[in-house]
């Protein structure tokens, strides 16, 4: 009677121990993938050390931060980003409130419908039949 109860056991080991390998296998696979894309993704140099390639950047970066021709800007309009993608400093596309209608700039359509919808922290107080009972009582 013994002996089904040891080879339960002895199979729940095997499910347990194969379980813990899957995972540490998933685990080492999205640490490599993770780490190789972000080597392809800043065009790091696979030869150079981690430590010596941090070094190369950041002095690359101090560079450019102290350099004053070279103020973070493609051009007077626009500013580049970590990955060399431009972007400007501001949203300047128009969008239509879907509540009120009025034309409003990306950059400031989100505090817009906060104070057009009524939420938000910076929303005007609603008048509602309770407030205005509670008024005209005083």
């Amino acid at each position: 009677m013994s002996m089904p109860k040891e080879n339960d056991m002895s199979s729940d080991f095997e499910q347990l121990s194969f379980d813990v390998f899957r995972d540490l296998l998933d685990s080492i696979i999205v640490d490599v993938a993770s780490e190789s894309h972000r080597i392809a993704r800043l065009g790091l140099d696979r030869n150079l050390d981690k430590e010596e390639e941090e070094l190369r950047l950041s002095a690359e970066a101090r560079a450019r931060a102290s350099d004053p021709s070279q103020s973070g800007e493609a051009n007077a309009k626009y500013v580049v980003d970590i990955f060399g993608q431009t972007h400007p400093p501001v949203a300047s596309e128009i969008f239509n409130c879907m509540n009120c209608g009025r034309s409003i700039m990306a950059g400031r359509f989100a505090p817009h419908l906060e104070k057009c919808m009524g939420k938000g922290r910076k929303a005007r107080p609603r008048t509602t039949r309770s407030t205005t009972a509670a008024q005209n009582r005083s």
